[in-house]
């Protein structure tokens, strides 16, 4: 099975940052089997190297990694400006390092051991969005702004500018609300554009998440003393819109 091209004959190009030779070596395998063209860094720093000069379609990036780790990698490519999807592959199970991981900017993780079927499926579904280059670069509605250019978001008022300290989940599900403002989104929707596959993603995970852009949005129109800021509303039984006037 290949995965969907962007154009016929050209292969999706992952940059695999793995030190375990032997997991390395199947992974490669099996995704140049699946129609993937695959490169392969051993540590943190030749992989960070390899992301900063080549133009890769995604990133599967190992937690423990020789000369750094894979959180501080992810961090380092988006404040280098790489927004190409992040899939994080981590032994480290447990809640926080997960959320640490997704905070420092991977779009989705994966616990080892692993079945193989499922790190391709993560992979599709992450490669399966829009690039940034085929959308918009700046969104506005209301006094809220989303600088895709910068991932900034800000809020004006008679207070001045208000800037929102999103984390990356938050960011993802404020560009899609924005860039479909006043439409109503389902939860299946909503979880298949920020996380890639509404099948991974917990009714928790995207609660806590739209909770917290709730309250991001509030503290910004407090700040910046807005008027008619736009506030995500829940349409029960069905999902949530982000109205653009609130009243």
């Amino acid at each position: 099975m290949s995965p969907d091209l962007p154009f016929p004959g050209a292969p999706m190009w992952i940059l695999l940052i793995e030190d375990e030779a032997r997991l390395a070596g199947s992974i490669r395998r099996g995704l140049e089997e699946e129609g993937y063209r695959v490169d392969v860094a051993s540590d943190a720093e030749a992989g960070e190297e390899r992301a900063l000069e080549n133009a890769y379609d995604a990133f599967v990036v190992d937690w423990r990694l020789p000369r750094g780790d894979g959180k501080t990698l992810v961090e380092r490519i988006r404040a280098a400006g790489k927004d190409q999807p992040v899939l994080m592959l981590t032994a480290l199970s447990d809640v926080e390092h997960r959320v640490a991981g997704l905070d420092a900017g991977a779009d989705d993780y994966l616990p080892k051991p692993f079945a193989f079927e499922e790190l391709v499926a993560r992979l599709r579904a992450l490669l399966r969005r829009p690039p940034l280059s085929d959308q918009e670069r700046t969104v506005t509605v209301g006094p809220l702004t989303l600088d895709g250019e910068r991932r900034k978001v800000t809020m004006v008022g008679p207070k001045g500018e208000a800037v929102l300290n999103l984390r990356p989940k938050e960011y993802a599900m404020l560009e899609v609300f924005m860039r479909s403002a006043d439409a109503v989104l389902s939860r299946t929707v909503l979880a298949e554009r920020v996380w890639g596959d509404a099948l991974f993603v917990t009714d928790n995970a995207l609660d806590v998440t739209v909770s917290g852009l709730r309250q991001r949005l509030a503290d910004a129109e407090k700040a910046s003393g807005a008027e008619g800021a736009p506030t995500i509303e829940t349409i029960r039984g069905v999902g949530y819109r982000l109205a653009p006037d609130a009243e």
